[in-house]
């Protein structure tokens, strides 16, 4: 019972953690394509990867025809997390704050060191098929917009540890010693949101271009949280004592489904002012906004089953689905039927351009308007995010281009809204890989990425008050890894064979103009406007 009424407050206290228990809160995955995962910038992309990074680009593919792009990536994530309880001050009983009897002599080791959650992805694919004619083109992007596949916490999340032994403790006589504690706690996540895009692109001038698309999501996810066989083992003077915690008072067994849909209008345009002014030559720019309207995900409560206390505070409505309990009564409401999980509107931009007739620079920048989105309230969390990054290409010679890409992100999560089931960390991201043109309508690519978080550190204090008011004193850890393995193919089915024969006689017109630049109507990889889509950026 004294478990039963400390949870209450603990749970009082980390409500926002679980308000994002059952989504998680990245935003879009922006690992869609091979070109991708080895460049790390693709703002400027006028390959069919455009049609998800740069949808105005595709005005300015070369070739016409039918282009077909498949990608696939193998993905790995860990997160980590600890939680320090290294002080608890008794208010009524204790001047100043003591170490809890899990920290002293006499306790036996037995809580986890980290709180560790990993998943790998072994095919993560993404589709771009254009159809490209003079002047304009359409497209359709198949994409993973967001995924979790079995994510695992092994050891439940240690906010609950935190909450069952502060309940314990806090009513230990004086003389008493905690030997031992054990729990039985698990936490699993699974999410797929697929998104399907269509758009076209036009060229409006042989300088700018507009393009853009409306994407269509298909969300679906799992969240389940177990914890029982609750023990302590306490030494009074008489010797170790066994205390199992019932079952029926103190277990946990949730389970929670979420499907939806919700759509995105994408716009853009780019700029190649070459023709404008010859100094501009080699140079690419873009722009593009997305814009996600309110979008809601209906839950499915599948098992709810907690402590009668835990549902009387209300803390837990957030697995409730607005519907009556099918294990047990509630007191304290059904819940709502929907969870709001809107993406941000994003601002995009990009630029490139050809330094020497072999090496490209690129950059991309991403505002994302995370606190102006309707997330039930979660979105006061926020500020705003951003993404910033560079790279460089290298055309060795029209067969193989290799690139690198770095690329710094910022959830624009406020750093006391970190959770342990989503710490949103900031990090550094490092790409590498390389395109191979096999011939003119024929491409695959090959990158890697790593992706390094920023490790975060939280001091808090906590205060609850049950049998007595309690200051508890905790240091938080987050950590997170992150890679990519990806590999891809991109094919053009031509038209007809008096394109390739236009093709051929250009091939054979002599050159002319500073050759130290790329050549007129060149593509995001230096190569002729005719090959645009066969190497890609």
């Amino acid at each position: 019972m004294k478990i039963l009424l400390m949870l209450i407050f603990i749970l009082s206290s980390v409500s926002v953690a679980f308000s994002s228990e059952l989504h998680q809160e990245d935003g879009i995955l922006s690992n869609h394509s091979a070109e991708y995962v080895r460049s790390l910038n693709r703002n400027t992309s006028t390959d069919p990867d455009a049609a998800f990074y740069n949808p105005a680009g595709l005005a300015f593919m070369g070739g016409r025809g039918l282009y077909i792009s498949v990608s696939t990536q193998t993905y790995y994530v860990k997160k980590t997390h600890s939680m320090d309880f290294y002080a608890l001050h008794k208010l009524d009983s204790q001047a100043l704050p003591q170490r809890p009897p899990h920290k002293q002599e006499w306790f036996r080791e037995c809580l986890p060191d980290e709180y560790m959650a990993e998943l790998t992805a072994p095919a993560l694919p993404g589709v771009d098929i254009v159809w490209k004619e003079d002047g304009w083109a359409a497209f359709l992007d198949i994409a993973v917009m967001q995924a979790a596949t079995d994510m695992t916490y092994r050891n439940g999340l240690a906010v609950l540890d935190w909450g069952t032994l502060l309940s314990e403790e806090t009513a230990m006589t004086e003389g008493t010693h905690l030997i031992q504690y054990n729990r039985n706690a698990e936490a699993i996540r699974n999410e797929m949101y697929i998104g399907i895009t269509l758009g076209g692109a036009y060229e409006i001038t042989k300088w700018i271009s507009a393009g853009g698309g409306i994407r269509f999501i298909n969300a679906e996810g799992n969240m389940k949280i177990k914890m029982s066989n609750i023990t302590f083992v306490e030494d009074d003077g008489s010797g170790p004592n066994f205390k199992p915690m019932p079952d029926e008072e103190d277990s946990w067994d949730i389970e929670t489904e979420t499907k939806g849909f919700g759509f995105g209008v994408i716009a853009g345009t780019h700029l190649r002012p070459e023709p404008l002014l010859s100094l501009l030559k080699g140079l690419d720019f873009s722009f593009r906004i997305e814009y996600y309207p309110a979008m809601k995900l209906e839950k499915n409560a599948k098992r709810f089953l907690i402590p009668t206390l835990i549902e009387k505070s209300g803390k837990a409505n957030i697995f409730k689905d607005g519907s009556d309990g099918k294990e047990m009564e509630f007191s304290q409401g059904v819940g709502e039927k929907y969870l709001k999980v809107t993406y941000p509107t994003t601002l995009n931009f990009g630029l490139s351009y050809f330094i020497f007739d072999w090496i490209k620079i690129l950059s991309s920048l991403q505002i994302s308007l995370r606190s102006m989105r309707d997330l039930g309230g979660r979105e006061k969390d926020y500020t705003n995010g951003y993404q910033a990054g560079f790279g460089f290409e290298f055309i060795l010679n029209p067969k193989v281009t290799l690139s690198i890409g770095y690329l710094y992100n910022d959830f624009g999560i406020k750093p006391d809204k970190r959770t342990e089931a989503d710490p949103l960390l900031s990090s550094h991201q490092f790409g590498c890989g390389a395109a191979f043109t096999i011939d003119e309508n024929l491409t695959l690519n090959i990158g890697a990425f790593y992706q390094y978080f920023i490790p975060a550190t939280a001091y808090t204090t906590e205060y609850v008050n049950v049998s007595e008011p309690t200051v508890s004193y905790l240091r938080k850890d987050y950590d997170e890894e992150r890679y990519s393995f990806s590999a891809g193919i991109t094919y053009r089915l031509a038209f007809s064979s008096e394109e390739k024969k236009v093709e051929k006689k250009e091939e054979k017109l002599p050159e002319k103009g500073n050759k130290s630049k790329p050549k007129k109507n060149t593509n995001s990889s230096g190569t002729k406007s005719r090959t645009n889509s066969v190497i890609p950026m």
